[in-house]
């Protein structure tokens, strides 16, 4: 049991040493490998943060990125045993920490969300819906794709170049995002009359008639033929895209 514990004990304080690069007098352990073994934990856990977040890395200098993965790395206990998702725990990090990258890049923790938004949509397990293909666009009840996202963003990442971005491009900005039948993600952005459309969406299967008489509620409007065209066009744009999946059943 003794025995037991030393070895847990050596085999953290390694742990610690790929972290922090402060190396602990552990039995056994050459000097000149073990350099190179944190190198190689270090190249891996880059690598995959660049891989997640490949705009932020192009965003940020060399020395900025080297910086903030260093820092991440020793400072931050991971809660996943999930290798693909610790990329997420950076934007944690960065807003519990009030990282000053924040402050020097505005638009980057919206770069930071969007860029993992991706990911977790590519990775999210399938959700089966009940639904069938047969139906009209205009009268049929309409599903969406359960496999979808919504996110608000204060600066248009989805848009511009990161480094384009300008104070006054800083407003409310709306997306959806849904894997289609490839597993491929696709963003859409929306208005916030279509947000809504979205949303009412999201709680049943409902037609197109229908989504006029709520977005009229919500807005306390009465809607025009160019808004009932507007809505249609994007109801078209959204089933070919497949945002939206299908038809509800017939019961």
């Amino acid at each position: 049991m003794q025995l037991l514990k030393q070895t847990r004990q050596y085999q953290s304080e390694l742990a610690g040493y790929c972290r922090t690069g402060i190396l602990q007098q552990i039995p056994g352990i050459h000097t000149g490998n073990v350099v190179q073994y944190r190198k190689l934990v270090m190249n891996v856990v880059d690598d995959i943060l660049q891989n997640a977040y490949p705009l932020t890395y192009d965003l940020l200098t060399g020395a900025e990125w080297d910086a903030l993965v260093a820092k991440f790395f020793a400072g931050h206990s991971c809660k996943s045993p999930q290798v693909w998702y610790m990329p997420k725990e950076l934007i944690g990090y960065m807003v519990d920490t009030d990282h000053a990258l924040l402050k020097q890049y505005p638009m980057l923790l919206n770069l930071l969300q969007f860029e993992w938004l991706e990911t977790e949509m590519f990775m999210m397990q399938d959700i089966p819906v009940p639904l069938t293909r047969n139906g009209d666009l205009l009268f049929s009840k309409l599903v969406l794709n359960p496999e979808h996202r919504l996110m608000v963003l204060e600066y248009p990442v989805h848009r511009k170049k990161p480094s384009d971005i300008r104070p006054e491009d800083q407003q409310a900005y709306y997306l959806a995002a849904h894997r289609d039948e490839e597993g491929q993600v696709v963003f859409t952005e929306l208005s916030p009359a279509l947000l809504r459309a979205v949303e009412h969406l999201q709680e049943r299967a409902i037609s197109i008639q229908e989504l006029y008489q709520l977005i009229e509620q919500d807005f306390g409007i009465q809607l025009t033929e160019t808004d009932h065209l507007a809505i249609i066009q994007f109801i078209q744009q959204a089933y070919a895209e497949e945002l939206i999946k299908g038809f509800a059943p017939v019961t």
